[in-house]
Formats: structure tokens, sequence, C-alpha cells
């Protein structure tokens, strides 16, 4: 399905503005609210009468679900300095790069400074992709430990169960990019494998799906981009039994190793929670 060129014009004017949310004093410049824009306060779920507490939480979840997806361990000290959660108060206001100078001076890091902030960058693309995907629905859970960080100047843990049990792979499995075949419509189009019933087949890679293409002569009419999540909700709500194949292998009886079976139970635990 092709955006609309209203859109489009939403969605370049809010990763616009994901650069006024590191600059200052990052999620506690006073103001956070107007600095995000309406059309990034909409694409984040954000109230424009929310408070300013609320604001913050819901900013620094939508920025720990992209962090989440980085292996880097550098990274959320990086990220959450730029953005100045769990920083020295005496170094809140300096900027983000201030605050990355004095984190790097301070060997806090064992990078240089120019590193830092290409990473931090690479990061900051990221987020700018995820505006274009499915935002998941915050829950009260969420918004408790958010409230916890901020209020204790802490960063997010890791292995903190901010969204229930999903292991890690998984859950970069759900919030990442994934590209498939698409019916007219832009639905998931779904290939049957054998006699192992029916599949979204879907891949981590554009380069790998050209590959399976070129291998196959596979003639799909469309393809498109989505979330993993979106995909398996899709696969879900079928009336048939339907998996989630994933980088099949073009070599014929290869790669249901690779598949996510929707059973019940999966089911239950991949399903945004309300």
């Amino acid at each position: 399905m092709v955006a609309s060129a209203k859109e489009t014009k939403m969605s370049r004017r809010a990763k616009d503005r994901l650069h006024h949310v590191h600059a200052r004093a990052g999620i506690r410049q006073v103001g956070l609210s107007r600095a995000l824009g309406p059309e990034l306060r909409a694409i984040w779920g954000i109230a424009d009468d929310a408070e300013p507490g609320r604001v913050r939480e819901i900013v620094l979840l939508r920025l720990n679900r992209v962090l989440e997806r980085f292996a880097d361990p550098l990274m959320p000290e990086i990220v959450w300095t730029a953005y100045n959660l769990g920083v020295d108060p005496v170094d809140g206001g300096a900027g983000m790069v201030g605050r990355i100078r004095a984190m790097v001076s301070r060997g806090r890091v064992a990078v240089s400074e120019r590193t830092c902030t290409r990473r931090f960058y690479d990061f900051l693309g990221s987020v700018k992709n995820s505006l274009d995907g499915f935002q998941e629905d915050l829950t009260g859970e969420d918004f408790r430990l958010a409230s916890r960080w901020i209020a204790g100047n802490v960063r997010p843990e890791r292995d903190e169960p901010a969204r229930g049990p999903e292991p890690t792979v998984m859950r970069m499995f759900l919030d990442g990019t994934v590209w498939g075949p698409a019916d007219e419509a832009g639905a998931p189009l779904p290939a049957r494998v054998g006699g192992q019933g029916d599949w979204f087949c879907v891949f981590t890679d554009e380069r790998l799906l050209a590959e399976y293409r070129a291998a196959t002569g596979a003639g799909w009419m469309r393809v498109r981009h989505r979330t993993g999540r979106e995909v398996v909700l899709a696969a879900a709500r079928r009336g048939v039994a339907t998996g989630v194949l994933v980088n099949p292998s073009p070599v014929p009886g290869a790669g249901i190793h690779a598949a996510l079976p929707l059973s019940p139970d999966s089911i239950a635990r991949l399903t945004v929670r309300r």
C-alpha cells in the first residue's frame, strides 16, 4: 500500500522534529511536547494536552523500543547520555555535544567523541525509520517503569521485563522491519510450502529477498515492508492456520527450521497487550 502525500509529509515533519529531542536538556527540556511538534506527537501517541511528565515517559519508552534492537553494549551509554537520562545534573543542560564530550573525557566509554557521535546518529536513523512502522501500545507497567527511570535519573536495564517474557531475539524480530510479498491491497501474501500449510514468507533484508526472487523466479507483483509483529498478527487473524517463515531458502525443502509456528500459546505472547 503506497503512502499518501499527506502521510509522507507528516512522516517527514515528524522525522525533522526528532532532532529537537536531544537538543538542550534532552528529554528533561522545558516545553518537550512543543519541541516534538504535532506530527511526531501523533505518531507516538502523545495527546496535545498530555502532562509534561507523561510526555517524557512516552518519549523515553519509544526511544527504548528502538534501542533494544541494538546489540552494541556501548549504545545505551551513548544514547541515554545524548538524551540526558542517567547524566550528572551538572552536564544536563550542556546539550547533546557537551554531554557526550563530558562522558568521553571522564572515561565512561573507551571510544572517541567522534565515534560516540557517529553511533548516536546511527541510532537516530533507526528511530526515524521506526516512525513509518507499527507503534506498539504502551501499558501501565511500561509507564510505571518509565516514571521510576526518570524520577531516579537511571537508565533502563536491558534485562528488565518491560514488555513481558518474550526472548530478546524474538523481540528483535517483532520490532524489526521485514520485507515480503503482498497482494493488491498491500496485505501479506500467503504461500503454501509443500505439505506444511500456509506461510507468510518474510526477509530481514531486501538483499535476501532479491536473491530469493532471482534464484526461484518468484513473480510477486508487490513487495511491502512492515514490522515482524504486524506480520505475526496478520497470520494470527487468518481463518486458516498460518505460520511465518523467516528468510526461506530458495532450495526446495529447506528453511522450515527458521519458521515461527503460530500455536495458540505463541499467539497469546505475541499479540499487542492492551
